[in-house]
Parts: C-alpha cells; sequence; structure tokens
C-alpha cells in the first residue's frame, strides 16, 4: 500500500487550482530581432500587498526542471517585476524598460512551452503559485515570426488554458523604432481591474498564506 501511495505521489500531476496573488503576467518566447536570447518574463502582483520574492523559483518543463532563483526582490501591489536575459542597455536586447533581475537563465522553449512559479524550492516544499501554458505543441499565444509577446488577459484563471493568453497587439517598453510587439514592465490599462474592461477579481484583502496548497 505504501509503495502504492509513493508511485500514485510521483505521478499526480502538479495543477494549480487558482492562481496566486503573483501571476506571469507576459513573457517573450521568441527572442527579439537584436537575439534569439533577448527573451523575458514579467511577473504582476495582482493583490493588495507587497509580496517578496526573495528564493521564488521558476522551473521549466514537465520535468520541472528549475530554471532561475530569485536571491532577494520584492514585487508591489499592483506592481510587475520584469526578469530578463540582458539589460536595457545591453546591444543584443531591444527592451526600454529596465529588468528588476537580469540573469543569463531565461530559457523560454519555442515548443513545449510550461513555466511554473513557486515561492520556494519545489523539492523543499515549495507552494505552486502560477503556471504558464500547458508544455504542448506550439505556445499557447505569441509569435515567432514577427516577435509578438505571449500576453496573460485573465489574471484569476490558470495559466494553463488557453484562454487566458493572447498574443500582444500593443506596443510599449521597447527601444525606439523597435518592432517587436508586447508591454514589457507594465500591464495594459484594459486588463487592469479597475477599468470598465478589466477582468481581475482578485479584489480582497489576501496573503499568499491563506491559499491552499495544491497536491503534488
Amino acid at each position: 500500500m505504501r509503495l502504492f501511495i509513493a508511485l500514485f505521489a510521483l505521478t499526480t500531476p502538479i495543477v494549480a487550482q487558482h492562481p496566486g496573488p503573483v501571476v506571469i503576467s507576459e513573457l517573450m518566447w521568441s527572442g527579439s530581432s537584436a537575439s534569439s536570447a533577448d527573451e523575458w518574463i514579467e511577473l504582476y502582483n495582482r493583490s493588495n500587498a507587497t509580496v517578496d520574492l526573495s528564493g521564488w523559483t521558476l522551473t521549466r518543463g514537465s520535468d520541472d526542471a528549475i530554471m532561475l532563483v530569485l536571491e532577494t526582490g520584492s514585487i508591489a501591489a499592483g506592481g510587475v517585476f520584469l526578469i530578463a536575459n540582458y539589460a536595457a542597455d545591453h546591444e543584443k536586447s531591444r527592451l526600454a524598460a529596465h529588468p528588476h533581475h537580469v540573469t543569463t537563465a531565461v530559457s523560454l522553449p519555442n515548443t513545449k512551452l510550461l513555466l511554473r512559479l513557486y515561492d520556494r524550492d519545489p523539492l523543499a516544499d515549495g507552494r505552486l503559485v502560477d503556471t504558464a501554458d500547458d508544455g504542448r505543441g506550439a505556445p499557447l499565444a505569441g509569435d515567432g515570426t514577427t516577435k509578438k509577446a505571449m500576453v496573460r488577459t485573465i489574471f484569476h484563471r490558470a495559466g494553463d488554458q488557453p484562454d487566458s493568453w493572447a498574443t500582444a497587439t500593443e506596443q510599449s517598453g521597447w527601444d525606439a523604432g523597435a518592432s517587436e510587439w508586447g508591454t514589457p514592465g507594465s500591464i495594459p490599462a484594459r486588463l487592469l481591474p479597475d477599468h470598465p474592461t478589466g477582468v481581475d477579481t482578485l479584489t480582497e484583502p489576501t496573503t499568499w498564506a491563506t491559499l491552499k496548497k495544491p497536491a503534488r
């Protein structure tokens, strides 16, 4: 019986029952016209309190391989946190928005894209906060040919659902004359909860400690 339980735990998929207060809001899996490695990930704090990101971990792929760990950092209520391979002034970057965390660890596949965000090392009982994409075939949104970002359009819905994402239709946060699309470093006003068409519903006082930890 114990062996059966152990095997069941190892094969049970990790499911985000509900996104946490911080979600993966946008990502550039295609790179830019400057470099295929000009990739970045944007986080958005949809809660009403500052969140300490120290120790938070991003994993990649169905095997949950650790891609990067944020040693320090925080994200204000309603704020964003941009993680990129290059600083804005790097010759291989098209960003005008300055990343909050620069690392060479961002590596986003163009097929079977699947990211998971944990509040600490998942092997040390870290809680699953959010997911991006489902790891099946082409990414759920974005365009590698025209260099358009993958944008989260519904923050309160699980990030592995196709209708949680759309290909970028707006352009800000880029160098002058850049051909890339997306809004790195900001959330489009139409997606914010105080906008007439906003869809975010996390308006009650919420802390990550109050959210249920999903089963592994």
